[in-house]
């Protein structure tokens, strides 16, 4: 997702914008230290952490998303390429291997399993699963998805398959609501005009809803919702999550520099619901004029029961939170003063210094935080949230085994995306897509 998002933008936006992230960035070198962990609090009640492991998968695997299991004593690392799920037991500090399962393996296509998210016992996870169809030519012929529901438990049924449904084409992300009875998928097609993968004509970006009358077997599409294309690009959905009343549901809209908000209930009703009936919410540019391409989003819920959405910007350094009514709160800038300087960084024209991918959200001695990858400086960065309309920053946290990156056009070589943590901040897990590795972040 990266690297095409750096073509986009370096065709789109030019130079200009970069010149002035590159002075950013040198400023930022000198104004900060050279600790691996930065520590910004100014009292005890907000969370630290620390690197305690990492294990090295397979350099080919692309290591892309995670999930921590309910109580925190395990994981679920989904590798993309390889189409694997790999389960990890966490104990004393290490993560453990303990179970695996490649899915698909005749597949010779470049299909990938993209994203992940588990149910709240922990026995069930749901995957996406891009398809690309080819006839002998060579020629695509068919964008697809799948949402693919496996056992996760700590058994020889560890990856049994046990349904598989589909979906809108080449799925992105997907999450379950608090309570399993629904699944929500975004559908990103990942066009051409984006600089995507999928080359047929007519496929449609959708947000896919699956209800589970009876359980994960019972998987069925409920409703699927094709988006229109807005007046600032394609609206391809790309990251998604519920609300904890199990019906809103907030989904980023990367090409568009959007996020959409909808209740499933009303869409449902529907006879043939689009986008249109979503409310949509553009996202805004940072103090240089540079535009989001928002990425990842996550829940996060204060100790009093409130609720907001916090989205990262990926190719504009910032973050937004919103409120359930699609109000932006706040949006805040990644300094590069917060960031040590010895951490790695894209100096290069027209790309972000930090890249924020990925956010979970944890509440930790009364105080809300967010934990964002940040994928060119091979990090964690860790915010106080407490006050949405001001978030501090708290912490940065190097993550991976051998980070090889530094201040120039590459950045770093770890490229940490995925991101997961208990509610209470016990265990933060990262997957690590370029090192291929996945990292455990527990507090000090």
């Amino acid at each position: 997702m990266a690297s095409r998002l750096q073509a986009r933008v370096r065709d789109r936006r030019g130079i200009g914008m970069g010149g002035l992230l590159v002075i950013g960035g040198l400023l930022g070198a000198v104004a900060t230290g050279c600790e691996d962990s930065h520590d910004g609090t100014t009292g005890d009640t907000r969370w630290t952490g620390h690197l305690a492991d990492t294990y090295q998968m397979g350099k080919a695997d692309n290591a892309e998303a995670v999930r921590v299991l309910p109580g925190g004593q395990g994981a679920v690392l989904l590798s993309s390429k390889a189409r694997k799920a790999t389960l990890f037991r966490i104990a004393n500090g290490r993560l453990a291997w303990a179970r695996e399962k490649a899915f698909y393996p005749a597949d010779p296509t470049e299909s990938e399993m993209t994203n992940l998210d588990v149910s709240s016992d922990g026995t069930w996870a749901v995957a996406t699963r891009t398809i690309l169809e080819v006839n002998g030519d060579g020629q695509q012929v068919r964008c697809g998805g799948m949402a693919v529901f496996f056992d996760i438990t700590d058994s020889e049924s560890f990856g049994t398959i046990l349904a598989e449904v589909e979906v809108g084409p080449m799925p992105d992300a997907v999450a379950i609501s608090d309570d399993d009875r629904l699944v929500a998928v975004a559908n990103e097609r990942d066009g051409p005009e984006a600089w995507g993968k999928c080359e047929v004509p007519g496929a449609i970006p959708s947000i896919s809803i699956l209800s589970l009358p009876a359980g994960p077997t019972s998987a069925q599409e409920q409703v699927r919702i094709p988006m229109r294309d807005g007046g600032t690009g394609p609206r391809e959905p790309e990251s998604i999550v519920f609300a904890k009343d199990h019906d809103l549901v907030v989904a980023t809209l990367q090409d568009s520099h959007e996020v959409a908000l909808f209740r499933v209930s009303e869409v449902a009703a529907k006879a043939a619901p689009s986008s249109d009936d979503l409310r949509i919410v553009p996202l805004p540019a940072n103090a240089l004029g540079a535009l989001p391409w928002p990425d990842g989003v996550a829940r996060c819920v204060g100790p009093d029961g409130s609720e907001f959405f916090v989205v990262a910007g990926e190719w504009n350094d910032t973050f937004s939170i919103l409120d359930g009514a699609g109000t932006i709160r706040s949006t805040t800038e990644i300094s590069p003063r917060d960031i040590p300087a010895d951490l790695p960084r894209v100096i290069d024209e027209g790309s972000p210094l930090f890249s924020p991918d990925s956010v979970a959200c944890f509440v930790r001695g009364g105080r809300v935080h967010g934990a964002f990858t940040l994928r060119h400086a091979g990090a964690v960065a860790v915010y106080d949230l407490s006050d949405p309309g001001a978030p501090t920053f708290v912490q940065a946290i190097a993550v991976g085994r051998e980070e090889r990156g530094a201040a120039d056009e590459n950045g770093s070589t770890v490229r940490p995306e995925g991101i997961s943590a208990t509610s209470d901040g016990g265990v933060v897990v990262v997957a690590n897509e370029q090192e291929s590795s996945l990292s455990l972040i527990l507090p000090l």
